[in-house]
């Protein structure tokens, strides 16, 4: 899975629209629909954004890996144990 679909993933599971994002994180709504739709490249400032919000799905984002003994999981993950 590439990093554009994890961060729809996350966006997706958490049940955010992009005006919530825009809310939550200063970053506009219309930067957020151009990154999920590929329009745009993630920057730095959007990944930051969604660790703040998200941080037990910090490392999964940028790796695609998680480390669940140190509370990095995916939302798949997080699906499953909740």
């Amino acid at each position: 899975m590439e990093l554009v679909e994890r961060i729809n993933l996350v966006i997706k599971q958490e049940g955010y629209t992009r005006p919530m994002l825009e809310k939550a994180t200063g970053i506009k709504a219309k930067r957020w629909e151009n990154m999920s739709g590929k329009i745009a490249k993630p920057y730095a400032e959007e990944l930051e954004a969604l660790g703040r919000l998200w941080p037990e799905y910090a490392y999964w984002l940028i790796t695609g890996s998680e480390i669940p003994e140190a509370g990095q999981i995916s939302p798949m993950t997080k699906k499953s144990i909740t």
